[in-house]
């Protein structure tokens, strides 16, 4: 499977989107004219070096930076603290952020995440151990960060994951044993799962059986049986699901009626553990056999994250094309979405004392619902930082710049306030971004599906 595979699957299975619009558009493509390889992320290589000259070399590493703008966060990873539910964290393409009023304020928590340049601050993964909830793991592009004192601080725990290149050890799930918290595993993009007893100290694979066409498989979702933690399951991408009951010491596959093997997300009955549903490309499957067989339930769309009310857990929550709210164990459904202006859903997260109460980590920001769904707010104060890929100054009106994200911004005030400047362009992360510099009005934006042009500084601003 290729990186950009690998990526997309992360990000929810988004695509790229159509290459411009017709007619009196201000970008236009030019894929074929700049010569260079793609790098593990997918941008290009090549036009990445022209930016660097003309803006400078990028800073050190673990040198965060906040933004005035856009607004907009990515919110890929949620946790709650399972003794004061006011304290929420959010994993986002910028790092992670925490709240201690149930969301309503944010504060940056990133010290000693890393935040340089190449891998940038992206959590994919987030856990809270359930009797130290001070102590939380945070699952990165460079492996697992460790913090004990509330997100105040962070340090790579490391030792025995494969992380010997770039990305070798990016880190797409996390799960922490209930009884034992110190005991902790990992899915990796690469490497299949790895287990730390010494709570990340020192990790080991845990992949006999757990083989996906022959070599390590990507483990998208992790989840433990809470009355017998030895009792595992992981979701892959293209192989389905795995199982073990001997704490990953072997794996077995539990994937007999799974239609689809693209597992996004996993999410056990915590009263009934044999219970489970997958989430997968192309619906929601349940298990009452602890992943024996699996039938496909009533929701039929991409599901991307999932939740269960520990109380009642015949209610669950899907993120698909916004949420959708079930109360008989899967068989029905209905949308949840009013207050929702954005439709990606990629995390979500119950109160534990108060599961009417929830959160959703969309593609722009966090939700909050204090009705079990019915309704939802916007949770963005202090939350202004976004995932800025790309930065370009015009060279003769230094106040006007460019910052890559899902699209590009452009600012002529230096940076107080940004619009879109995307006309022509698809839908999808710029990575790199150069301005010619004698007609600063000429820029290039680098992307996944290649190189676009503007000749009219972006047709925005």
């Amino acid at each position: 499977m290729t990186w950009r595979q690998r990526r997309r699957f992360w990000l929810g299975g988004m695509a790229d989107a159509g290459a411009g619009c017709a007619g009196g558009r201000r970008w236009t493509t030019h894929r074929k004219r700049v010569s260079g390889r793609r790098g593990p992320s997918g941008f290009l290589v090549g036009l990445a070096v022209v930016t660097l000259l003309l803006l400078g070399e990028p800073g050190p590493a673990g040198a965060c930076w906040s933004s005035n703008g856009p607004y907009s966060e990515s919110v890929t990873a949620l946790a709650i603290d399972p003794t004061t539910p006011t304290t929420v964290y959010a994993g986002t393409g910028s790092g992670v952020f925490k709240s201690t009023d149930g969301g309503t304020t944010w504060s940056a928590a990133n010290t000693g995440l890393p935040c340089g340049a190449f891998y940038g601050c992206s959590i994919a993964a987030l856990a809270l151990d359930p009797t130290t909830p001070t102590t939380l793991y945070a699952g990165t592009l460079a492996g697992v960060f460790k913090s004990m004192d509330g997100g105040g601080s962070w340090s790579a725990t490391n030792t025995g994951l494969p992380c010997g290149g770039i990305y070798d050890c990016s880190i797409a799930a996390l799960a922490l044993d209930p009884t034992t918290p110190t005991t902790v595993y990992t899915g990796t993009y690469f490497g299949g799962v790895f287990k730390s007893t010494d709570g990340g100290g020192n990790w080991s694979p845990a992949n006999t059986g757990l083989t996906c066409g022959g070599g390590a498989c990507f483990v998208s979702a992790l989840a433990i049986d809470p009355t017998t933690p030895t009792t595992l399951y992981a979701g892959t991408f293209q192989y389905g699901v795995f199982k073990s009951t001997d704490g990953g010491t072997t794996w077995s596959t539990a994937k007999t009626g799974l239609t689809d093997l693209n597992v996004r997300a996993l999410a056990l009955d915590p009263t009934t553990p044999t219970t489970l549903y997958a989430g997968t490309g192309s619906g929601l499957f349940k298990s009452t056999d602890g992943g024996g067989s699996w039938s496909a339930t009533g929701l039929t769309r991409a599901v991307q994250s999932l939740a269960l009310d520990p109380q009642t857990p015949t209610t669950l929550y899907a993120g698909t094309g916004g949420v959708f709210k079930s109360t008989d164990g899967g068989t029905t459904w209905s949308p949840a979405n009013t207050g929702l202006t954005t439709l990606d859903v990629l995390a979500l997260a119950l109160d534990p004392q108060t599961p009417t109460t929830l959160y959703a980590g969309t593609s722009a920001a966090v939700y909050k619902s204090a009705d079990g769904g019915g309704s939802w707010r916007p949770m963005t104060s202090g939350f202004t930082t976004t995932s800025v890929h790309a930065l370009a100054l015009d060279p003769q009106t230094p106040t006007t710049l460019y910052a890559g994200t899902g699209g590009v911004f452009k600012s002529t005030d230096g940076g107080t306030s940004w619009s879109p400047a995307n006309t022509g362009l698809p839908n999808t992360s710029i990575f790199t971004l150069a301005i010619d510099p004698t007609t600063s009005t000429t820029l290039y934006a680098g992307m996944r599906s290649g190189v676009f042009k503007s000749v009219d500084g972006g047709g925005s601003g």
